[in-house]
């Protein structure tokens, strides 16, 4: 209750409250109606709705420095009590109630923040990004100060992932490897040829997609050992690992595939003169699951990829503006 009255009792607290809850709807109709309320600084921190919307990481906000005009050479100079800038607060971490929750994984979480840092610093003046605060801290010097522990912890998620995924990729190459030697239906011991070659066309089925497997798994193999063998700096996590993640993914999603593809075609190479047409139809769309389990049990995490590499970026690109002209 004393936090209610106190709030009541200053009626531009109501304006920052709604800033750090992210009421879009509420601002754009008080900014709309009185659009001099954007100079307005918070009493106790001395920070503009712009700061507390970059500080609380709401992306709608903060694109409203985009809407006023002239006025975002002045905003973009301002500081805080502490004498921090808008990329000071970037720096920041984000309140872990806030946009840090959109992705798991300490990885994306990195890569989130980075985006906000770089898209702060794309409307700072040159002068001000290597402006140092109250602290005597550059804002880079303050990213990496805030975020020591979340690039450890994204080092070690990403070394982990890659290490179970290369394993995966690994099996995946030998059993791949192992069907081109062994191929199905025999080799002619005089010739060396195939038993099965030209006899039916689900040998060519399964000399392509095993041979699919193998390579796309040798992909895999050496996207995530190029991941093991990173530097791991800040600025990999921006681009580099996200995107090498992504391709070492697809490229054993691949690999699994085709994998299947060639089990299933080896069964009917083998089995098909043998028995019912229904028995290699049925194992086939059982050699099938191994894939949809992947794509299913993995979607948190290719949801998170893209998240943090591609959606989050169009955070900055808004599809509607905040402030609009009033009907009188």
């Amino acid at each position: 209750m004393r936090e209610i009255f106190e709030t009541l009792s200053n009626p531009f607290q109501l304006l920052f409250a709604a800033v750090e809850v992210g009421n879009f709807g509420f601002l754009s109709e008080i900014l709309s109606a009185y659009p001099d309320l954007i100079r307005t600084k918070d009493n106790s921190t001395d920070q503009t709705i712009i700061h507390k919307a970059v500080m609380h990481r709401h992306a709608s906000i903060f694109n409203l420095i985009h809407e006023i005009g002239s006025l975002k050479d002045t905003i973009v100079t301002m500081m805080d009590t502490e004498g921090n800038t808008l990329l000071h607060l970037a720096a920041k971490r984000a309140p872990p109630q806030r946009q840090l929750e959109l992705v798991s994984g300490a990885a994306f979480q990195m890569c989130l923040e980075l985006v906000w840092f770089k898209e702060v610093k794309k409307i700072m003046p040159p002068s001000l990004i290597n402006y140092k605060n109250s602290a005597g801290k550059t804002a880079s010097e303050l990213f990496s100060e805030e975020h020591k522990e979340l690039r450890k912890d994204a080092e070690s998620w990403m070394k982990s992932t890659a290490e179970n995924c290369m394993l995966i990729a690994t099996v995946v190459a030998t059993g791949a490897f192992a069907a081109a030697i062994t191929v199905p239906g025999g080799v002619d011991h005089k010739g060396g040829k195939p038993n099965k070659l030209g006899k039916t066309s689900w040998f060519s089925v399964f000399t392509i997609s095993d041979a699919t497997a193998f390579i796309s798994s040798a992909t895999s193999i050496l996207i995530f050992l190029s991941i093991l063998l990173s530097r791991y700096a800040e600025s990999d996590f921006y681009k580099s690992l996200p995107l090498k993640l992504i391709c070492g993914l697809v490229a054993l999603f691949c690999s699994i595939t085709s994998m299947m593809v060639a089990f299933a075609s080896a069964f009917f190479i083998t089995y098909h003169q043998y028995a019912s047409y229904l028995v290699p139809i049925f194992v086939s769309i059982f050699a099938s699951l191994p894939a949809i389990l992947f794509l299913i049990l993995q979607f948190s995490l290719w949801s998170d990829i893209m998240h943090s590499t591609v959606w989050c970026r169009e955070l900055f690109k808004p599809s509607k503006k905040m402030l609009y002209a009033l009907e009188n």
